[in-house]
């Protein structure tokens, strides 16, 4: 069975987040903020949209008002920092092991 992953343009992200929300997916975003829940201590919602953002920048702070719930990867040293893709991987792994069946 495969996971629907659907990537989103830039000029198209608020609109696509809004759209998602009224269907009623919850937004993840995944960011090191100061509230941020520890990747393997989160249980996502069934319904979920992994908000990724860039590797320079992170999440612009109007997307990130936006979501419902921020996650990070736990992580030593002193870079705090994995690439997007390898970010995103991680936490899509932890989504599909918290729904295998």
């Amino acid at each position: 069975k495969w996971l629907k992953i659907e990537e989103v343009k830039t000029n198209e992200i608020t609109e696509s987040l809004n759209k998602r929300k009224d269907e009623g997916y919850s937004v993840v975003a995944l960011e090191q903020t100061s509230n941020s829940c520890c990747l393997s201590k989160f249980q996502f919602p069934q319904k979920s949209l992994l908000l990724i953002g860039d590797e320079k920048c992170g999440i612009p702070s109007n997307l990130l008002n936006m979501a419902d719930f921020c996650i990070e990867i736990p992580q030593r040293g002193v870079l705090r920092s994995l690439n997007c893709h390898v970010s995103g991987a991680v936490a899509i792994w932890e989504y599909r092991k918290q729904y295998m069946n």
